[in-house]
């Protein structure tokens, strides 16, 4: 339920504060900094020492390095460009778009550095390695590379200097990056000693949601262009 959870309280954020968001990203971009460096210190002083945070901290904790706020903020980007343009809510998304998707690159990398940290600790101590493990991980790096420009060129610096084909071009890898963002997901759930179905539904009802109402918008589009 963390994802729940995470979902609730980052839409909530973005619906509340929009323009201060809008206004004052570089602020928002420093909390998250600040959120994302927090978790991977802890994250490596508790390898050492075995020590965990208990109560609501824990749990923030656990959403920030699991990447719950960071899929949340993905969520919102996925959601705004498939959802009905004209309802409120979604002008509201819309206008934060290219900001959530720069918080939801930043709240990543604890996820993405730690979990690299973990497998070389692995390594390093011998401990055995399944292969749907190392499927999770490659699946995982492939995803982070791909963000890599998509985050890039969400930055208002480096778009202002983009022809717009050229960054439509690079903005469609967004595609396939969500799919492997829900194929990494489904594999960590599977890696699991137990798999939580609840997890794996409520993931999979929102991807594929997601690509259902993207499709059915394109599919509008592509008919509306053919009726001109």
């Amino acid at each position: 339920m963390r994802l729940v959870y995470s979902l609730i309280f980052i839409v909530a954020l973005a619906l509340i504060f929009t323009s201060s968001i809008k206004k004052y990203s570089k602020n928002f971009y420093t909390i998250a900094l600040i959120i994302g460096s927090g978790t991977i210190i802890y994250e490596i002083y508790r390898l050492v020492t075995d020590i965990k945070l208990q109560g609501f901290i824990g749990e923030f904790e656990k959403a920030s390095m699991k990447g719950n706020f960071s899929i949340a903020f993905f969520l919102i980007v996925m959601f705004a460009g498939a959802l009905n343009p004209k309802w409120k809510i979604t002008k509201k998304l819309l206008s934060i778009r290219a900001e959530s998707a720069i918080l939801g690159s930043i709240f990543i990398l604890p996820h993405a550095i730690m979990y690299l940290v973990r497998f070389i600790v692995k390594l390093l101590n011998h401990k055995p390695i399944t292969t749907l493990y190392v499927i999770y991980l490659i699946v995982g790096l492939i995803a982070f590379i791909i963000m890599i420009p998509l985050f890039v060129t969400s930055l208002k610096k480096f778009r202002a200097k983009m022809k717009f084909a050229d960054w439509k071009k690079i903005q469609r890898w967004a595609y396939p990056f969500y799919l492997l963002v829900y194929v990494h997901i489904v594999l960590a759930i599977f890696n699991d000693k137990e798999i939580d179905i609840l997890k794996l539904s409520i993931y999979t009802v929102l991807f594929g949601g997601y690509f259902i109402l993207k499709l059915i918008k394109n599919s509008k589009s592509t008919r509306a262009i053919k009726n001109i």
